[in-house]
């Protein structure tokens, strides 16, 4: 048996691949793990919540985990080492979401993979390997694009009046956040970049005022700038595109695109079901 692990800073799903079996089962777990931030046995915790999992913990030979924040041999030692508490007979390989993504987008093909959901990320793969990597650096340095810079950047306009007041009202009507709990989820809890990557639907919903759709387009206009202009062979290979703000901005993105004449591949809401296929050809 197969685990294979697609783990984001805001949701977990584990596919469970077996020889016996024709389809992999696709399990979700209660919340997302960030390596960089993770706590030790936070993700032993996690899993143990999930009988599905436990259960068949012995016959477990193989797990990969693509996750977020592994980035540092520190970051994945964590993950591997809470994971060899659990499935003690497995081979264990820990990789980044990068990796992870590119292989769903590409498989063995080389191609340059975009990553668009809480956070963002991008690489040029050459079919095996990820051969240049732009650091996206996080929500706060980098992550242009993603989640919870949309959020970030639309509130911080919003609640300073540069959005038309049409937006204003919805947000007032929609969202129930006062301007002193936006502050203090932002700077005082535990996971900002979630709680703002968390207003991606209510921008989506503004997309229909023509200044808040600017706002997007731009934003993944300055993603294209600042990440995929630096990669060999952009504006001939297709970018294939991973994730929940990819398939939900899906027109935006398509617009930047067509504007910084790079070439649109496909767009997957989430990579676990074309890792499943990857990795089940090895059973």
């Amino acid at each position: 048996m197969i685990l294979i692990f697609d783990s984001g800073s805001t949701k977990t799903t584990v596919a469970k691949v077996s020889d016996s079996d024709t389809l992999a089962e696709f399990i979700p777990l209660s919340r997302g793990i960030n390596a960089m931030t993770v706590k030790n046995g936070e993700l032993k915790g996690l899993i143990s919540e999930c009988d599905a999992l436990l259960s068949d913990a012995e016959h477990v030979g193989e797990v990969y985990y693509y996750g977020a924040g592994c980035a540092t041999d520190e970051a994945c030692e964590r993950i591997r080492t809470d994971l060899s508490l659990l499935f003690r007979n497995s081979r264990i390989e820990v990789s980044s979401d990068m990796l992870g993504a590119a292989r769903a987008a590409c498989g063995n093909s080389a191609g340059i993979v975009g990553i668009l959901g809480t956070g963002s990320n991008s690489c040029l793969y050459d079919g095996r390997d990820i051969v240049e990597n732009v650091s996206p650096l996080g929500y706060i340095l980098g992550d242009e694009g993603s989640g919870a810079v949309l959020g970030r950047l639309f509130l911080g306009r919003l609640l300073k009046g540069q959005f038309c007041n049409d937006v204003l009202k919805d947000f007032k009507n929609d969202c129930s956040f006062s301007i002193p709990e936006i502050i203090t989820q932002v700077y005082r809890e535990s996971r900002p970049n979630a709680f703002l990557a968390s207003f991606a639907p209510f921008i989506l919903k503004c997309c229909r005022y023509q200044d808040v759709n600017r706002f997007v387009i731009d934003e993944f206009r300055r993603y294209i700038r600042y990440n995929l202009l630096n990669y060999t062979g952009f504006g001939v290979l297709p970018v294939n595109f991973i994730g929940s703000i990819a398939e939900n901005f899906h027109s935006q993105l398509s617009e930047a695109m067509q504007a910084e004449k790079g070439v649109m591949g496909r767009v997957i809401q989430s990579p676990i079901s074309a890792l499943a296929h990857f990795h089940s050809h090895a059973l």
